[in-house]
């Protein structure tokens, strides 16, 4: 069984107890570091970390996507699960290849590819 290697960045002493507790009792999953400072791309790489988990005071969505969006095109490979300091909320952060099945071609379902989202295909 692959083991799932968690890296913990910026989190506060408390929640680290806590969810470090939470992932030590998975078989299927281990600690593998914590650092406290923002940059933890190259202690992920060190480390080969599967999964960040960060800490960190609740942001705008556009604001946290932008801070994340680097760091999974370097390591696409990486999930990346900001949890609000308060514990009470969080967001998964990933990059996903996907095919979508468009069906018979026509012209319409080209320009649609296109110019739109998959939504309106």
């Amino acid at each position: 069984m692959k083991r799932i290697r968690i890296l913990f960045a910026g989190m506060p002493t408390l929640m680290f107890d806590i969810l470090g507790r939470i992932v030590a009792s998975e078989p299927d999953m281990t600690v593998v570091g914590r650092v406290n400072d923002g940059d933890f791309l190259a202690t992920a790489q060190q480390t080969g970390a599967d999964v960040i988990l960060i800490g960190g005071e609740a942001k705008h969505d556009r604001e946290e996507h932008d801070e994340y969006e680097q760091l999974l095109l370097r390591q696409p490979c990486f999930k990346v699960l900001a949890i609000a300091n308060d514990g009470r909320t969080a967001a998964l952060y990933e990059l996903h290849p996907r095919r979508i099945e468009l069906g018979e071609m026509s012209a319409a379902t080209l320009r649609k590819a296109i110019r739109g989202p998959a939504a309106e295909l």
